[in-house]
Formats: structure tokens, sequence, C-alpha cells
């Protein structure tokens, strides 16, 4: 009888492509589902079959079309959904799926009750053979130890996207040998090689003044309404409150370009919040939800991330890639991005006093501007290339079905 490692060589020798699903249970806007994409692509252009599933109305779709991946639309991710739960399974048979590879919690959850689905429905003939991977894009809160059963008998692998997350998770009772690290990146050359026309056309809209200083925070506005004395889920007010510190800026051209919010009821919340935090509105420039944020990133001299809990940060590694100088709250997976002072600055989480310290040594320094994004864009090339890492990915999925 042939062993699973043996079943994954070719008659040369050579591996056999996998046949993968990427499942996604959100709405495509986000950074967790762009790197899913970006995966799923590199790993169809490595040879393998991937197969893209998500609910209808992700954002995402009409990309994952274009690079050729195959669509499995999945609306009804229920953990309690008896017919979704056999359909999935019956298909993943069908499909004879090697991995699945989930990108969040509802997904994680759905796979679960698929893998013991046969024990809680013993009369199903329904069996799912696939190993679970699930990529952990945050940082892990709650009570320590909490997530020790699924965490290490509902998924087969998870797979995190900084040190960041693993140790976390290592601290919610994750077991050392089922988490790993494998960077989250980015496609470089999309956001290093714009067309100047695109650059241009962006310029024209959103630059309010050649001669402004622009100031961009890139991130999805999550907010539905303002509580007085909570903080925002990326900190947009801790950078109003840095801005709004006349003593630093008073004189000063800025502009402060806002990637995020993507409605009018967002933008008006956000507003009001700016407000509340003693920054006036005609220095913000609201350029909403971009499908494209790479033009945006080259018309900005700077770009801030003030979230302390960020998983990893990817706005940050887009815009070291296009060679924008960074400043980052300390903490979380941003501590990976940024080693303070020699490629960017990291600030006391929550502090918009030094902020803004940092923000003016850095507007005031042209060439310190310069030598950050030289070696931003080095680390990037180094560190957070979705190419290199979804080879190492692939490796791991290699190793995972071979175990017996």
């Amino acid at each position: 009888m042939s062993t699973p490692a043996k079943k994954d060589k070719d008659k040369k020798g050579s591996k056999r492509p996998l046949r993968l699903i990427t499942l996604l249970s959100g709405t495509g806007m986000g950074g967790a589902d762009i790197l899913a994409l970006d995966l799923s692509v590199r790993l169809r252009g490595m040879g393998h079959h991937v197969i893209f599933c998500c609910p209808p109305d992700n954002a995402l779709i009409g990309a994952a079309q274009k690079a050729g991946l195959e669509i499995k639309l999945l609306g009804r991710q229920s953990a309690t959904d008896r017919e979704s739960l056999e359909d999935f399974i019956s298909y993943c048979e069908m499909e004879k799926i090697d991995i699945v590879n989930a990108h969040h919690s509802k997904g994680r959850h759905f796979l679960s009750a698929a893998r013991f689905f046969h024990f809680l429905s013993p009369l199903s003939r329904a069996r799912f053979r696939p190993k679970i991977v699930f990529t952990r894009h945050c940082l892990r809160g709650g009570v320590p130890f909490t997530g020790f059963l699924t965490d290490n008998l509902a998924c087969d692998l998870s797979v995190a996207v900084s040190n960041a997350v693993r140790k976390s998770f290592l601290l919610g009772g994750t077991l050392p040998g089922r988490i790993v690290t494998v960077h989250g990146g980015i496609e470089i050359k999309k956001f290093e090689d714009v067309p100047p026309a695109k650059i241009e056309e962006v310029r024209e809209k959103y630059a309010k003044k050649r001669s402004s200083f622009n100031i961009g925070i890139v991130g999805r506005f999550h907010e539905t309404r303002l509580e007085p004395g909570k903080p925002s889920i990326k900190r947009h007010e801790v950078l109003f409150r840095a801005l709004a510190n006349e003593n630093l800026f008073r004189g000063h051209d800025i502009n402060l370009l806002v990637v995020g919010p993507q409605d009018a009821r967002s933008v008006g919340i956000m507003k009001e919040m700016a407000r509340l935090n003693g920054l006036d509105e005609s220095v913000i420039t609201v350029c909403g939800f971009q499908e494209d944020v790479a033009p945006f990133y080259k018309i900005m001299d700077m770009n801030v991330l003030p979230s302390p809990r960020e998983g990893l940060g990817l706005a940050l590694v887009e815009a070291m890639a296009a060679g924008v100088p960074v400043i980052g709250a300390d903490g979380g997976g941003i501590r990976e991005i940024i080693a303070d002072g020699v490629d960017g600055f990291l600030f006391r989480a929550g502090n918009s006093g030094d902020l803004a310290a940092k923000i003016k040594m850095l507007m005031n320094d042209a060439r310190l501007r310069a030598e950050f994004s030289r070696r931003g864009s080095q680390k990037v090339g180094k560190l957070f290339d979705v190419e290199k890492n979804s080879k190492r990915l692939e490796d791991i999925f290699y190793g995972l079905i071979s175990r017996t």
C-alpha cells in the first residue's frame, strides 16, 4: 500500500500539483482578503489548482476571475447548517481537494463542523477528508488557553502572518507544532511600478496643492457611531490629535489623505471624530475606499498607521514598497515591519504627542525620509514579497499532506 508521501510524487519523482480551496468569509475589502487572493494567484501560477471560495458579495470575485481562478460561491458558512455542510463536503470530495485554507474565523468554524460532521450525523455518508489550514491575520485576545481544543483538534495547522500573531496564539493554547509563521506579503511590483498617468490623475484629484505635504493613512474605517472615550479600531483619532498640535504644525501646509471610509455615513463619523480631536476639517482630504491604492501611496510624502494591535500592518508594507517613509504604533506585528530609526519611526501607542514629534522630525528632514524610503524598500523585498512567501507556503502544504 502506498503512503501519502509516495502519492505526492509522479512517475518522475516530482511533486504533483495540489488541489486547494481558499475560503473567505469577508467582504473582500480587508487586508486578509487581499493577501488571500494574492497567495491564491501565486499558487495557481506555480501549477496548483486553486478554487477561490467566497460569499457572492465578495468584492474580489472579479479580480479572482481575471487572474484565472476558479470561483465557488458559498454564501452560508454556518457551522449549524446541515445542508451547507453536506454540500461543501460533497464538493470537496468531488474536486479531490487536498487542503482548505480559511482566512476568517467564520470559515474556520464552518470547516471544524465539516470535519466532525460524521460524528454529529452518523447516518450521513459525508466525510470531510481535506487538511484544514487556518491563516491567522489578527492578534488573539481574550482569556489564555481558551483556544486549546479548537486550535489543536479542529485545524491541522495554523499559519500566522507575523511572529506577534504566532506568539499571541501560543499564549491562547495553540501547540508550538500546530502554528508556523509565514509573513504576509504583497505583489511588490504593483506598488513600485505605478503608471505615471494614474499617479497624475490621483494627484490632480486629491492633492490640494503641489506644495502641500501629503500625509496618508490607509485602512478601513469600521466605526458606525462615535462613542466618547472608546478608541477606534485603526486609531484614527490618535493621528487627528497629533496633527491638531498647533505648536508643531502652525504654518505648515499639511494635507491628510484618508483612504478607507466607504460611504457618506462613515465619512461623516470620521470628520466628526477629527473635529472632536481638534483637527480642522480643511486639513483632511477623504479618498474613500479604493480598490487600487497603489497610486495613492505615490502621492504621499509619509504614511502613518496608528493602530497598535495590527497582526502585521500591510498598509505600511505597501507604503514602503511604493517608496514612502512610514511611522507606526509600537505594538503587534508593526514591530516586525519597522526597525525604529532605521527604516521608519515607531511611536508610543496611543501617544499623540510622541506621534506629532516623529511626524515633525520626518517632515523637516528630507534626507532622513529618503533613507527610510531606501531601507524600507529593501526590507519589503527581503521579508514581505508574496512570491517568496507563497513558495514557503507551498512547502508547508506539501509537508502537511505527506503526514500519515
